[in-house]
């Protein structure tokens, strides 16, 4: 792609506007000047947490994105940023043609948007249905000023998650740029990331565990980077009932109740994948069963994991065809947790009348016997009738047990 300077071509194509943007750039707030700047000066942000999944899928099925061929990069991305959330887009493209660009973006000297790709692909799009001159208002950051790319993304996240606006991150793309930043490249700490995005340290730890989780989730299955899969199954749901779940057992059984939470999401034959690993972790991982019910699981464990590691290639359709297509595997793994669910619930059932007694026991063991004898007559005749009534069912209840 070819070099460019921006701020070379101020006051030559690039007009300086009467508006300002406030930023905050290495803890200093200041406000930066707007430019009107044509589109073809600029192209996307490849780092843009809101399409992280989708640059996923484009480097698995075609290879790198080619950044020398500007106009076709920027086709590519446009897509992507139409798909990533089509109602939005639709939302912001009337808008502008209605009443024009009123949020300005960011832009570095070299034209890559670090802030306001949405509202250049809607720019793009008016250009093309209208045939007229649109133009992108945008602060030029200079970097050479001593701006690093970790206070270009620090920036990026203080826009994107800190304004008090609505962010409209698919949760799973969002859980691809906490793993990068906190984890993969270790840009940021949690603290760090939690003040960037306005968030309190223990939601940042949460999604960074889930995100952790979600890339344990994807090697499981052979699809190591392959973040569109956990997209394309809506497994942030799903995740986040097996942190639950992971959470209230010992460490030694966490790896294999994970395993087996694993496996179950991709052989189960219910629609909601959320209700149904919640309802396993409710009635067999949290119950005296959870033992028994992974020693008989580890067959379906292992056959689901050895048919994705076998792959060379593992994507949706591979799960559909290596997975779903294995009929007896999915019967015996939904067959194993319907026995075992149903084991918890019988014994639930058989020890009612315990937890029922000794609930009864608690409120009668709650009554003040002094109070007992300072009541009136009429309230003496009634508590003795109940007294009679409440003897009269335990001897009965005595009675059951020798039957």
């Amino acid at each position: 792609m070819e070099e460019i300077n921006l701020l070379g071509l101020i006051k030559k194509k690039i007009s300086e506007t009467s508006g300002t943007r406030k930023l905050t750039i290495k803890g200093k707030t200041e406000n930066y000047k707007v430019y009107q700047i044509p589109l073809e000066f600029l192209f996307y942000n490849d780092q843009n947490g809101r399409i992280a999944t989708y640059i996923s899928k484009y480097l698995d099925e075609k290879g790198p994105l080619n950044m020398d061929d500007k106009e076709k990069y920027n086709s590519i991305v446009h897509e992507f940023i139409v798909e990533s959330n089509s109602k939005a887009f639709n939302n912001t493209k009337k808008n502008i043609k209605a009443f024009g660009q009123r949020l300005p973006g960011v832009v570095l000297q070299n034209g890559r948007i670090i802030d306001g790709n949405r509202r250049f692909t809607c720019l793009r799009e008016l250009h093309e249905e209208e045939g007229k001159d649109y133009y992108f208002e945008a602060v030029i950051l200079d970097t050479e000023k001593g701006i690093t790319p970790r206070d270009i993304k620090s920036l990026e996240l203080n826009l994107q998650h800190g304004e008090e606006r609505p962010v409209d991150y698919n949760p799973i793309d969002n859980l691809v740029d906490v793993y990068r930043d906190i984890v993969e490249t270790g840009t940021f700490t949690v603290k760090e990331y939690a003040h960037n995005t306005n968030r309190r340290d223990k939601e940042v730890e949460k999604l960074r565990d889930k995100a952790i989780l979600m890339v344990e989730f994807l090697e499981f299955i052979n699809a190591k980077g392959k973040y569109y899969i956990a997209r394309d199954l809506n497994l942030d749901g799903p995740l986040q009932e097996v942190m639950v779940i992971l959470k209230r057992n010992s460490e030694d059984q966490q790896e294999d109740v994970k395993n087996a939470l694993f496996a179950s999401l991709l052989t189960s034959n219910k629609g909601d994948l959320t209700r149904r690993i919640r309802e396993i972790g409710r009635e067999i991982i949290n119950t005296k069963n959870a033992e028994d019910f992974l020693d008989e699981y580890e067959d379906v464990i292992e056959e689901v994991y050895d048919t994705l590691q076998e792959e060379d290639v593992v994507d949706i359709s591979t799960i559909n065809k290596k997975i779903s297509a294995k009929e007896e595997l999915k019967k015996e793994s939904n067959q194993i947790i319907e026995k075992k669910i149903e084991a918890n619930r019988i014994d639930a059932a058989r020890n009612k009348p315990v937890d029922l007694l000794e609930r009864s026991f608690q409120a009668l063991d709650t009554i003040d016997t002094s109070a007992v004898s300072r009541m009136g007559d009429n309230n003496k005749e009634d508590f003795k009738e109940l007294l009679e009534k409440i003897q009269s069912t335990v001897t009965l209840l005595g009675e059951k047990l020798d039957v």
